[in-house]
């Protein structure tokens, strides 16, 4: 009859579900760790970040709706409906196209970006800006440009209907919400084709709103 060994009493208990004493390092192991909590520093320079963020997209929104509000107010001078269509389905495509670049940022991959960064592709880095900065990139597009085209939609679409009562003498009431209901429904069913192809090919609006902008802000 020999000495118990240790090795085989610790397997022995753990295999009845059995507590091990004294074996610090298993103990240390099986503490749970402590989660770390965000220094005040921060703390601040997130909110502060959310702050300048906040400031920026205000100030974009006042210059951006000053302009398209001063665009709208030219159509009710303008004597040909035609010239009004044409804005209301720009303003409608565009608001589309915005916001699935806002969609496809937020769902690219970096990945195959970084590749074609190491290949010299153009418009790679600019594409990884954008998706590195997603949240911004998708509140701007989505948030900013869309509600500011809804809103400048709506009072070209008043400026339509004005137009065309003067001409057909129906009823403006009817035909406001008539031409209303259209442009929603153009833009909504848009919206919703559009987000799930942007889901699809992510990298592919990603890297086409980074070549225009490239025509604007060159890559260094």
């Amino acid at each position: 009859m020999g000495f118990p060994n240790e090795k085989t009493d610790i397997s022995a208990a753990s295999a009845y579900g059995q507590e091990v004493v004294g074996i610090p390092e298993k103990a240390a192991k099986d503490k749970p760790e402590k989660p770390i909590k965000p220094s005040k520093k921060n703390i601040k320079k997130k909110k502060g970040f959310i702050y300048s963020w906040t400031f920026k997209v205000i100030l974009i929104s006042l210059v951006m709706t000053a302009f398209f509000s001063l665009l709208s107010e030219m159509t009710m001078t303008v004597s040909h409906g035609v010239v009004i269509v044409l804005i209301i389905l720009f303003l409608i495509i565009a608001g589309i196209f915005f916001d699935a670049i806002g969609v496809a940022v937020t769902s690219c991959d970096l990945g195959p970006l970084t590749a074609m960064a190491s290949k010299k592709v153009k418009a790679a880095k600019m594409a990884i800006k954008l998706v590195n900065n997603a949240e911004k990139v998708a509140s701007f597009c989505s948030d900013v440009i869309g509600d500011i085209f809804g809103i400048i939609s709506g009072a070209c679409i008043v400026a339509l209907a004005a137009r065309i009562v003067a001409v057909t003498n129906a009823e403006e009431r009817i035909l406001t919400i008539v031409l209303s209901c259209l442009t929603a429904a153009a833009t909504i069913g848009g919206k919703s084709y559009v987000k799930g192809l942007a889901i699809r090919r992510s990298k592919d609006f990603v890297m086409f709103a980074a070549r225009i902008i490239n025509v604007f802000k060159k890559e260094k």
